[in-house]
């Protein structure tokens, strides 16, 4: 209840008071999180980044603020770049539609569900908080999004690819099961099996994403592999650190630190 509480509160707060209510809560936020902050500052300097740890907070809840929005049906200013790079693929296969959390990553899901009759499988983790994870998949699902755990891949992979379903995965949220692959200069988990199992056994593979620019959200598609493609793991990583250096204050650089 409380986190619906607040998801309405902050759904309902107008753009205008977005900066202002950012700054009164960040250093009430980092009373309890300011070990958080210095680990987003060590990874920051580690890559050589000329950016602060509050640039990538304010830009994780202003982009969250909108997710929030979207997931309730708000209208959103956003638009879709390099369509037709996948115009093909919708409804001839099964797709892997695989990210990162960069951008308002909350509104790629729901993205696909408007791109295709098929059923959208959603591959998350599970939070420690167990009300903020059950607030999470009542907000993400829909009547064509499942919300699946990621412990439940090897159940719903072989459905999806015989139904030609999509599967939706953040690669990078890996908990302890990814392979390590340098971004930036640090180690980091990336969780690839999924969708690389996926495209050998018949479903194609494309990598896409979402940032914030002028206000508006912008989802591009970046890369189509048609399926059982050889596909190897160190280009997906080093497109991904690409990502990551065009919107650095856009990533999610705590999400190490909350999965350890």
């Amino acid at each position: 209840m409380l986190f619906k509480i607040l998801a309405f509160i902050l759904t309902h707060l107008p753009h205008f008071l977005e900066n202002v209510v950012f700054e009164l809560f960040y250093p009430i936020y980092l009373i309890e999180f300011r070990k958080e902050k210095n680990y987003i500052a060590e990874r920051l300097k580690s890559a050589n980044l000329q950016i602060k740890p509050k640039a990538v907070y304010k830009n994780l809840f202003i982009n969250g603020l909108d997710s929030l929005r979207f997931l309730q049906n708000k209208k959103i200013p956003m638009k879709f770049e390099n369509f037709d790079l996948i115009k093909g693929e919708i409804g001839k296969n099964s797709i892997v539609f695989a990210s990162i959390h960069l951008g308002a990553f909350e509104m790629l899901h729901r993205c696909l569900e408007h791109l295709t009759e098929n059923i959208v499988n959603l591959v998350v983790s599970e939070f420690r908080n167990a009300k903020l994870d059950e607030f999470l998949t009542s907000i993400r699902a829909t009547q064509k999004i499942r919300v699946a755990k990621d412990y439940q891949v090897p159940k719903i992979l072989k459905n999806a690819i015989r139904n030609k379903e999509i599967l939706a995965v953040m690669a990078d949220q890996s908990k302890g099961k990814g392979e390590n692959f340098k971004i930036l200069g640090d180690d980091v988990p990336l969780f690839l099996d999924l969708p690389l199992t996926a495209n050998r056994l018949g479903a194609s593979l494309v990598l896409f994403i979402t940032f914030r620019k002028n206000n508006e959200h912008i989802t591009r598609f970046e890369r189509v592999y048609e399926p059982k493609s050889e596909i190897d793991k160190n280009e997906i990583a080093k497109i991904l650190e690409n990502w990551v250096l065009k919107y650095p204050e856009q990533w999610a650089w705590n999400y190490g630190f909350i999965r350890r």
